[in-house]
């Protein structure tokens, strides 16, 4: 079949075998439940059939059936669910691990929800070379972002491989990355504390240019006074911007937190 890739579903399709092999071999999932986000037309879903214990891959484009199916009738551990990742339960009882080369348009709103699913442990994930620099990124520089801070408190992250634009077809406009990330076992943070913690971090960088108390005071709803008094009381700049604090300030500052959760 002569699959035409789709612009709006951000489809480039890797085909290095030597590349693909190395993902999977560096991944880890030998006889483990692996979750594949975006199949394509099956480079990488081949070789993870033959290492994983099971399979499950989401692919949102139905036209690429013919061609998955044929690989689902021969991989008995294999399952195709046609739909969005983004908009399905992931199975709780099940210890996961993503290896995917993911869609770039998506890829916050997806490691978002990697870093939100306790089942899923590990993720090695092809993703842009920028969106990989803002993982990493320290305090203070320009890439530092909610997201950062997120991955940071939550697991290791760490770079596998480069991967040139070359590499893919259609070639895109910017180079990639595969990152490893493995999640601590013993979380930083308590679970019941977490999500209230996300929605702290994610609403200081509401609008990057905009002080803490003033996305905050958006966010919230809380008399800016009160947030500026609060701040005071931590010593924190009560006008400094998300992207001067640490990881450790945003979570003395969830730990003091005297407003409704």
């Amino acid at each position: 079949m002569n699959h035409q890739p789709k612009k709006k579903f951000g489809q480039n399709f890797l085909r290095d075998k030597n590349l693909l092999q190395k993902i999977v071999k560096e991944s880890y999932i030998d006889h483990k439940h692996v979750i594949e986000i975006g199949p394509g037309q099956g480079a990488l879903t081949t070789f993870l059939a033959e290492k994983a214990l099971t399979v499950t891959a989401y692919e949102i484009d139905e036209s690429l059936k013919p061609i998955l199916s044929e690989l689902q009738d021969k991989y008995s551990n294999l399952t195709i669910i046609y739909g969005d990742f983004l908009e399905t339960e992931i199975n709780k009882d099940t210890e996961y691990h993503v290896v995917a080369n993911i869609p770039y348009n998506i890829t916050s709103p997806i490691l978002f929800k990697i870093l939100e699913s306790p089942q899923i442990k590990t993720a090695s994930i092809m993703i842009q070379k920028e969106v990989a620099d803002r993982l990493l990124a320290k305090p203070g520089t320009k890439d530092y972002n909610a997201l950062s801070i997120l991955l940071q408190i939550e697991a290791k992250a760490f770079k596998l491989v480069d991967v040139k634009r070359q590499m893919f077809y259609p070639i895109p406009n910017v180079d990639s990355i595969v990152i490893r990330i493995e999640k601590f076992s013993k979380p930083i943070i308590s679970s019941e504390l977490m999500p209230f913690l996300r929605k702290m971090v994610k609403e200081a960088f509401r609008q990057k240019r905009k002080t803490l108390v003033n996305n905050w005071h958006e966010a919230y709803h809380i008399e800016k006074k009160s947030l500026i008094d609060f701040l005071i009381e931590q010593g924190v700049d009560p006008y400094a911007r998300a992207e001067s604090l640490s990881i450790d300030t945003f979570l003395k500052l969830r730990e003091a937190w005297p407003y409704a959760c």
